[in-house]
């Protein structure tokens, strides 16, 4: 188990802004970043990270937390697993405290886990006697080097229905987690269990993060009955439609190129990386999904297609211009001749080749669609035309800029021979154009919808949770005050009540440890409920408390005063408040008292309430004058 002190140092050594930018492009925001949500479709940013104070909030969602909430999020991994990974990352020793032995006991083993040992299991085999057939095939039959190999950490399964099982026998990995995983197939009917890779060549697929998610597998086999290409099949950790295959090694050169090339498979990726062309990926074994347009998004604003020049490649790059451009992207043709794939492409003409040849036949989506509906003869019948051109409308309905929308109808203009206003009465009659963008104006309704329906917290409680938040930075002093006035201190949000039960029970167990303090950065992670830690997230975010910023002397210990005043108020109002509401509760019982001697009673209590709402003020305003003057 990792020690809270170096969860710490870790949680310290990862800048936020540098793990967060694998994943978004994050742009400058004042003293933020912002950029689209990951977690949502949306339009206008409303995803913020604050290298200050090394957090997230995405608007959007509610989400946020701090460098391992996000890990955790993005990867669909555990906080111990969040934290290994961050620690690698940023270079942090951690192997006295995550040693044991060569395998996790089926306590600690865990999908990502398992995965990572079928990866390294396969691999082996690949480089043994008994991978011959498979490495053979990579190496002379498709040209990979065994850098490629590697890196990308290709393996085989043998052609055996049992060999993954056995071994995970020995390894003691539980079966559960082997079934969970896609690895080993269950016949319920026979009550049976055997691998469900056998005879393959094994493409690992990772996460954006280089977590191995699940696998890809091409038959070895000469039956024809054999499907060429077999996937994981999906569960918690892989889902195809959401994963694009290369990511993790191309990310950095997308960013960089400002492109994405986007080919059909697993060895187009390889060939392509190989050929030092590193920002090429793929989709695993599936049509383009909105889910992939999105990630794509997040690192750049063109796509390049490069597909098989065979029919089946075309129809999938036409459903996949409307996939892109609906997502807000760009996307490029490079239209490969028929019989060609990008991998047997670079190996015939090379890296330069290839280059020279997607440049001179890039063409943009309206001039791909053109050309594939004038090689169909559309453009000879009025009738043919009329559909090819009601086609061609509904993606540029899908482009969400205006401008570019014009843009892209006066090229139809010039190309069909048809005006820009008769184009735009085409859209607006168009059923189906119609259809979709109703159908977008409802996700955005439903994501709107989503965050309005959010915990509602009065300004109140709000002011008090964001000022206990932010003293955490200027020391103890005012969790001291919670944890001994814990009682008189009632939040009617759940969310606040949990994170002020939370900080101050952390501060209890921090109190046997001379000159600790809460770091509320690390804190975030471990509040338990995600929709409140989400809460002090977007609290944090926030501007401070106190916006009345002046030059100082001491400027930390101005602006901690300021929290700590903030605070104090927050408390005095909160407290006061609670007898309010007593109060207010018995005058109505004792306006609507049945007789007589139940509203001497009443008043008699209400009486009461009076003398402890005046004598709890004249405690807590001395109190709150003790603690400021010590500051």
């Amino acid at each position: 188990m990792i020690p809270q002190n170096k969860i710490d140092e870790i949680r310290e050594s990862c800048d936020i802004v540098d793990v967060i930018s694998d994943y978004v492009k994050l742009r400058p925001s004042g003293r933020n970043f912002k950029a689209l949500s990951p977690f949502t479709k949306e339009k206008t940013p409303s995803f913020v990270v604050s290298p200050d104070k090394q957090i997230y909030k995405c608007f959007s969602s509610g989400k946020g937390g701090n460098v391992f909430t996000f890990i955790m999020e993005m990867e669909k991994v555990s906080f111990p697993e969040a934290v290994e990974i961050s620690a690698k990352r940023c270079g942090v020793d951690i192997s006295n405290y995550v040693k044991g032995p060569a395998t996790p006991g089926p306590a600690e083993q865990t999908s990502h886990e398992t995965l990572k040992w079928a990866a390294r299991l396969f691999n082996r085999l690949l480089n043994s006697s008994d991978g011959k057939a498979g490495l053979g095939y990579l190496v002379t039959k498709r040209g990979l080097t065994p850098k490629t190999i590697t890196t990308f950490g290709l393996g085989c399964a043998p052609d055996q229905w049992e060999y993954l099982l056995s071994h995970a026998k020995r390894s003691k990995i539980p079966l559960e987690h082997l079934v969970s995983t896609g690895l080993v197939y269950h016949n319920p009917k026979k009550n049976s269990y055997y691998d469900y890779f056998r005879n393959r060549i094994m493409f690992p697929i990772f996460s954006i993060g280089g977590q191995v998610i699940g696998f890809g597998g091409r038959t070895l086999s000469s039956d024809k009955n054999a499907p060429k290409y077999l996937n994981s099949p999906e569960n918690r950790v892989f889902d195809k439609s959401k994963v694009l295959y290369g990511l993790h090694a191309a990310k950095e050169t997308i960013r960089k190129e400002a492109l994405a090339i986007l080919v059909e498979g697993y060895m187009d990726v390889l060939a392509l990386h190989q050929a030092d062309l590193c920002n090429a990926v793929a989709s695993c074994g599936t049509a383009l999904t909105r889910e992939q347009a999105k990630i794509l998004r997040r690192y750049t604003e063109d796509v390049l297609f490069v597909y098989d020049g065979d029919e089946a490649g075309i129809k999938s790059m036409l459903s996949g211009i409307d996939i892109l451009v609906g997502s807000g992207l760009t996307p490029w043709i490079a239209s490969l001749p028929k019989g060609e794939d990008p991998d047997s492409l670079i190996r015939k003409k090379g890296k330069e080749g290839f280059l020279q040849f997607v440049e001179s036949s890039r063409e943009s989506f309206t001039d791909f669609q053109i050309s594939f509906y004038r090689k169909l003869g559309f453009f000879e019948q009025p009738e043919k035309k009329s559909q090819a051109v009601h086609e061609m409308l509904k993606t540029v309905a899908l482009v969400p800029d205006t401008i570019r929308k014009e843009f892209y109808l006066q090229k139809l203009e010039q190309k069909v021979g048809i005006s820009v206003p008769v184009l735009k009465k085409i859209m607006a009659e168009d059923k189906s154009v119609k259809r979709l963008l109703k159908r977008s104006e409802n996700e955005k309704e439903a994501a709107d919808k989503s965050t309005a329906n959010k915990t509602s917290l009065s300004v109140l409680e709000k002011t008090f949770i964001k000022a206990l938040l932010e003293s955490t930075w200027y020391g103890n002093e005012v969790l001291e005050f919670c944890a001994s006035h814990e009682a008189l201190l009632k939040l009617s949000n759940p969310l606040a009540t949990h994170i002020l039960q939370h900080l101050v029970e952390r501060y209890r167990e921090k109190q046997s440890v001379p000159d600790s303090y809460l770091d509320i950065t690390t804190e975030i992670s471990s509040i338990s409920l995600p929709e409140a830690r989400d809460l002090a997230s977007g609290l944090l975010i926030d501007p401070p408390v106190s916006n009345r910023w002046y030059e100082s002397f001491d400027e930390k210990q101005q602006k901690a005063k300021r929290c700590l005043t903030a605070f104090l108020d927050s408390v005095r109002s909160l407290i006061l408040e609670n007898f309010r509401e007593k109060r207010k509760r018995v005058t109505e019982k004792l306006r609507t008292a049945p007789d007589l001697d139940t509203e001497k009673k009443l008043a008699a209590e209400l009486n009461i309430l009076r003398k402890e709402e005046q004598t709890t003020e004249a405690e807590v305003n001395k109190m709150i004058k003790i603690i400021l003057q010590s500051h």
